[in-house]
């Protein structure tokens, strides 16, 4: 095959007597850095095996034969390219393992340090018997450059892999490439480019895994499959995170992948949960925000005019989502309006959602069946920040449902699809701001809508029991009476925020807190009560 060349008897002779005038023994530290290569190719070299077709160029030039074509054997037969492609590594030398870089491999800007996130995953594909990882997340939140960063981390350091291959399953359709375009495009690139669809013409998608499976089996190589939700069904609450039924031949590929014992690893990107993938060889990351360190770090490399305290706000406002900032702070630069200044900005907007940040979440919400948008617009008028969002405030904003329909296919959607977490610290679901504004969005498009959701929030918190009015110390042990005033103003039910108010009022001027009631969550009805002014 035009990909391979091995040498021939006469072909040996000729290079053996010309290493020998230079001195070199058959695996000569100097041959193989003049030569580009290990010594394990030089001893296959050596033994008439197959190699790359430039491999075995470099090794003659290296010696000074310039007509290569004289040290070349037979055609190679197509028996032997499989056995070929899985060649080249250099098994007796652990250091001359290495990999060259992906050619589509993204490109990596405005990077800053993630290190606990990439130690993570060097542990978890280098020292587990974990098969695969999937990173998933919001768009925008920095999953492709994590690892891409990574693999570029791996290639300059000492690891088990020989090779890497990088699948990008987005396209300008929105789906994913066929499934026989990827295998063909994996098969090249970890074969070296021996691996072409001229040699597998009649191969069907099941024989072509067949020969991946050999591969990789062979060598250890590092897989990636970027944006794996294009592969995933949208629309219905109880079908997110399984494949689409016209990706069945991806499922496929997937399970031979990760159920077949090989020394490879497999690296998922998606900005949803992929269900189907077997949980015992699986590992699912979810990758948040920056801390605010590194969110600062990312807006100071545009050169705002701002202080640290008006960075690390910016970057608390959004959570530390790059691509949030990174639009933001492109705003600030380059609008008039800002001049460069975030003080500025920080001002005049008391939203998140600048339009082409909106763009990026309307694509996941675009994916939503409709009782997930219904759910996260009613649930986006909670502030979780001041009290924790259950399981029972949530199941208040969607009386219509069974609390197992909500439970085992609202919220595990929207949890999949990376909109709602749970976090343990807190013994609350949340929202991303970003999320919880979008949310909002939604359900303002009806004002009605807008005074349900708070009437059944009203509802929910007046229902949550107190301490025993004689334990009440401070404003917390009242904390489900606050919010319960506070949704509903909102409701515009002002006999009941008046029932409330008459209720702890007292307390309220013992504790001080009038004010930051006040400031917090918009008492209508503080200035007909002159012992709360200040």
């Amino acid at each position: 095959m035009a990909g391979l060349l091995r040498a021939s008897e006469e072909g040996l002779k000729i290079i053996d007597m010309v290493r020998r005038n230079l001195g070199w023994n058959k695996a000569d530290e100097l041959w193989c850095q003049a030569a580009l290569t290990s010594k394990a190719t030089l001893k296959r070299f050596w033994t008439q095996q197959p190699i790359r077709r430039e491999t075995f160029i470099h090794i003659c030039k290296a010696v000074g034969v310039k007509n290569w074509q004289d040290i070349v054997a037979r055609e190679i037969q197509e028996p032997e390219l499989l056995l070929a492609a899985i060649a080249d590594i250099a098994l007796d030398n652990q250091n001359d393992r290495t990999f060259p870089l992906p050619e589509n491999l993204p490109p990596v800007r405005n990077w800053v340090q993630r290190t606990k996130e990439i130690d993570t995953l060097k542990t978890t594909i280098v020292n587990s018997d974990i098969a695969a990882i999937s990173i998933v997340g919001l768009p925008g939140i920095g999953k492709t450059t994590l690892i891409s960063q990574l693999i570029r981390q791996f290639h300059t350091e000492k690891t088990p892999f020989t090779c890497a291959a990088w699948q990008s399953l987005q396209s300008a359709t929105g789906k994913a490439p066929p499934c026989d375009r990827t295998i063909d495009s994996l098969l090249f690139t970890l074969s070296n480019g021996d691996i072409t669809t001229a040699v597998t013409p009649q191969d069907d998608s099941f024989q072509k895994i067949e020969k991946l499976i050999k591969i990789i089996k062979a060598k250890p190589c590092l897989i990636v499959f970027d944006r794996a939700e294009t592969l995933l069904k949208a629309g219905e609450a109880k079908a997110a995170g399984y494949f689409a039924d016209d990706c069945a031949e991806y499922a496929w590929l997937f399970k031979q992948l990760l159920e077949t014992e090989h020394q490879s690893k497999i690296i998922f990107t998606s900005r949803e949960s992929l269900a189907e993938l077997p949980p015992t060889v699986t590992r699912e990351i979810q990758l948040n925000g920056l801390d605010r360190d590194s969110a600062i770090s990312l807006l100071q490399s545009f050169n705002l005019t701002a202080n640290p305290e008006e960075l690390a706000e910016m970057g608390d406002r959004y959570s530390g989502h790059p691509k949030a900032l990174q639009l933001v702070a492109a705003l600030i630069r380059d609008d008039t309006e800002f001049q460069g200044n975030v003080g500025n900005f920080l001002h005049q907007r008391d939203w998140l959602l600048i339009r082409d940040i909106e763009r990026l979440i309307d694509e996941i919400i675009a994916r939503l069946g409709d009782g997930e948008q219904t759910c996260l617009g009613r649930i986006s008028v909670y502030q979780s920040s001041e009290y924790p969002l259950s399981f029972a405030g949530i199941s208040a904003q969607m009386p219509e449902v069974s609390k197992y329909e909500l439970k085992e296919n609202i919220i595990l959607a929207l949890k999949r699809r990376q909109l709602l977490y749970y976090d343990r610290h807190l013994k609350s679901y949340q929202l991303h701001p970003l999320i919880q504004e979008k949310g909002e969005h939604l359900l303002n498009q009806n004002s009605e809508n807008v005074r349900t959701a708070h009437s059944q929030a009203y509802n929910y918190y007046i229902s949550i029991p107190l301490k025993p009015e004689s334990e009440w110390q401070d404003i917390e042990d009242i904390q489900p009476l606050i919010r319960a005033h506070y949704h509903a103003s909102q409701a515009q039910d002002l006999d009941a925020a008046n029932a409330i108010i008459s209720e702890v009022c007292e307390y309220l001027r013992q504790w001080n807190c009038a004010g930051l009631v006040c400031g917090n969550i918009e008492l209508p009805l503080l200035i007909e009560k002159p012992y709360f002014t200040n």
